[in-house]
């Protein structure tokens, strides 16, 4: 093993990594952790269920993501159940 060989593999890995860098499209490459916090911070808790019938008092029904659950919230939008 000498210095010159140690510096070729080291120059040649240096340019396998640029190349890779250079074709490798952005959308392609693997996720950082920082990405995948970012993503989790854009999910939101509650997610508007939509195959599942209002409550009695005309409630919407959520999927909590924390409990896993079903919730009903209050809903602030007049809705004309004679419409259907």
């Amino acid at each position: 093993m000498s210095a010159a060989g140690i510096g070729n593999a080291a120059a040649g890995a240096l340019a396998a990594d640029v190349v890779k860098n250079l074709i490798t499209k952005n959308h392609d490459r693997p996720a950082t952790k920082g990405d995948i916090l970012a993503l989790s911070q854009k999910i939101e808790r509650f997610h508007r269920v939509l195959n599942i019938a209002l409550g009695i008092n005309g409630e919407l029904p959520y999927f909590d993501m924390v409990t896993k659950k079903i919730v009903y919230f209050k809903n602030t939008i007049p809705i004309n159940k004679n419409k259907f």
